[in-house]
Order: C-alpha cells, then sequence, then structure tokens
C-alpha cells in the first residue's frame, strides 16, 4: 500500500494520534515479519486489542465496537443458552468458534465473516478516537474466539481507513462514541408505526441517552452500519443530535453490556507505566495505510 501524506493543513491535535497510528502500524507488520503470537494493545479512547497468531490478525476488539460474540447472540442468531453451553465447552481449550461449529450453530464460513466484521468494527473504533500508545506484548494468551482463516492486515487497514473517510465526509457527520440522539416528532411518529425494519428497530432504540455505538451493542449490529443509518435519519428529519455541555466518557453501553456470559471477564488494557519506547524507521512503515481519526469524537 501507498504511505498516506500528512496534509499541511492539518491542526497538531492531529499528530500524536497519527505518530500513535504509524506505530500500530510498524507493530503489525513485525508481528508478520517475525510471525508472532500474542496481542497489541492500542492505549487511548476508546482503544483496543489486536490479537496475533503467527502474525496474523486474528481478532480485534474495542470498547466502542461489538463484538462477535454481541453481534450473534443480541441479533438472535445464536441463542444465549446454546452461546453459554458452547462457551463452557469450548472456553477450557480454546475452541469456542470450533464448538460453535460443531453445533451447527453457525457454519465455517459464516463464523470467518463475523470474526471480520467485529475486527472491522473495532479497527474503525480504534482508528476513530484517540490514540497513545501501542504496546505489543508477543506470546499472551490467544483470544477465546478467532477468525478461522485469519485476517490480512493490509486489507483491515485499507478497509477501516475507507469506512473512517466515509463517516467524516457525510454531510452531516456523527461521532459515534460522543453523539446522543433523540427523536423528532416525525421519527416518534415512524417509530410507533406497524412496519417492521432495521430503521424501525433502530427509532425505538433511540431515547435521547444513546449513542450509534450504544444501539449496535443493543441490537448486534456493526457500529458502522448503525452509525451511517443514524445520520440518514439526522438528515431526514427523523432524529437529532443531543446538545451536550460535556464529554461523557465511555465506558459500558448505556442499558446493556457487551458480554451476555459472566463467565469471563474482559480484557483490562494495561496502565501507562513501563511503556515500551517508540521505535522509529522499522521497516514496512510505508506498505500500510494510515487510519484517520474523526477530530471530534477525542
Amino acid at each position: 500500500m501507498a504511505p498516506t501524506p500528512t496534509p499541511s493543513t492539518a491542526s497538531a491535535s492531529v499528530v500524536p494520534s497519527d505518530r500513535a497510528t504509524q506505530e500500530l502500524a510498524r507493530n503489525l507488520v513485525r508481528a508478520r515479519r517475525e510471525r508472532l503470537s500474542g496481542t497489541l494493545v492500542v492505549v487511548g479512547d476508546p482503544g483496543g486489542t489486536f490479537y496475533l497468531a503467527n502474525g496474523a490478525i486474528v481478532a480485534v476488539e474495542s470498547p466502542g465496537a461489538p463484538t462477535v460474540e454481541t453481534l450473534l447472540v443480541r441479533s438472535g442468531r445464536i441463542g444465549k443458552d446454546e452461546w453459554a453451553a458452547a462457551y463452557r465447552a469450548g472456553a477450557t481449550v480454546g475452541r469456542i468458534g470450533a464448538e460453535l461449529i460443531d453445533r451447527t450453530l453457525v457454519g465455517a464460513a459464516e463464523l470467518q465473516l463475523m470474526c471480520l466484521m467485529a475486527a472491522l468494527d473495532g479497527a474503525l473504533s480504534v482508528g476513530m478516537g484517540r490514540m497513545d500508545e501501542c504496546i505489543l506484548e508477543p506470546g499472551g494468551a490467544v483470544h477465546h474466539l478467532v477468525a478461522p482463516q485469519g485476517i490480512e492486515a493490509d486489507w483491515l487497514f485499507q478497509e477501516a481507513s475507507r469506512r473512517v473517510k466515509a463517516l467524516t465526509s457525510l454531510r452531516v457527520p456523527l461521532c459515534p462514541f460522543r453523539d446522543r440522539m433523540t427523536l423528532t416528532p416525525t421519527g416518534a411518529s415512524s417509530a410507533e408505526g406497524s412496519t417492521a425494519g432495521e430503521r424501525r428497530d433502530i427509532l425505538l432504540h433511540v431515547n435521547g441517552r444513546r449513542s450509534s455505538r450504544d444501539i449496535a451493542f443493543l441490537l448486534g449490529r456493526g457500529l458502522y452500519a448503525v452509525t451511517v443509518e443514524l445520520t440518514r435519519m439526522l438528515s431526514d428529519g427523523l432524529v437529532e443530535v443531543v446538545p451536550s455541555p460535556a464529554a461523557i466518557p465511555l465506558g459500558e453501553p448505556a442499558g446493556a453490556a457487551d458480554r451476555v456470559s459472566s463467565t469471563h471477564a474482559p480484557h483490562r488494557l494495561p496502565g501507562g507505566s513501563g511503556l515500551p519506547r517508540r521505535q522509529r524507521g522499522m521497516s514496512g512503515i510505508h506498505d500500510v495505510l494510515p487510519l484517520r481519526p474523526v477530530t471530534d469524537c477525542r
């Protein structure tokens, strides 16, 4: 991939995030070259974790985007009891994906697609937020539910960058983490209608306290898809942004938690001490396209 030049008009606040993005890219290139397994933690808001196996990306998780579990269970694709049984059977040996396939709850191709979708939304969430530091931890534990065929890092960066650009170029861009939406009178009438559909499902979850991210978690849908649809609804006069005098810290989704099962704890980001020193000039950085963060989402 060709390098992305830094615009001369970019504000100073963009530079640290771009440097962190380049550090992320360098570490992914190093992981691929050295066939490393472990985790690459992006500390920031919302931040996230890239899981690696033999140099390939096998999962990406961020507090800003639904996980594979959320996409499967909250969407109704898999029942809560079915998920819990598969998790109990496969968690100790790290084969939850195989359990889901063996129990015919999902097909192998479908599982790969769901893992890819969750990883893409996770990378999108990381790229749209603030990135402070990247921590490469080789040899760490493998994620409990990974993409069976792995995910190509170059493609992931390209597609996540394309989606960031698409969201920021919309006529009325929304920050999926900060902007809380409320219904207009027209939107309330549409939500009360009898016609079912994805748009009505989203409208029914708009209550003045939830962001695109919160609604994506609640519905078990992709962060990008929900944000785009809410942006269209904003243009159509169905919803409007709730004015907020101060930034709302990113925590658990409003009215819901990401994890359906309480049998495992969420991954915790390391503290700020003992961070590795940035290493400039590592080979391969110009082969990866940096993500461009959304300024008002920081």
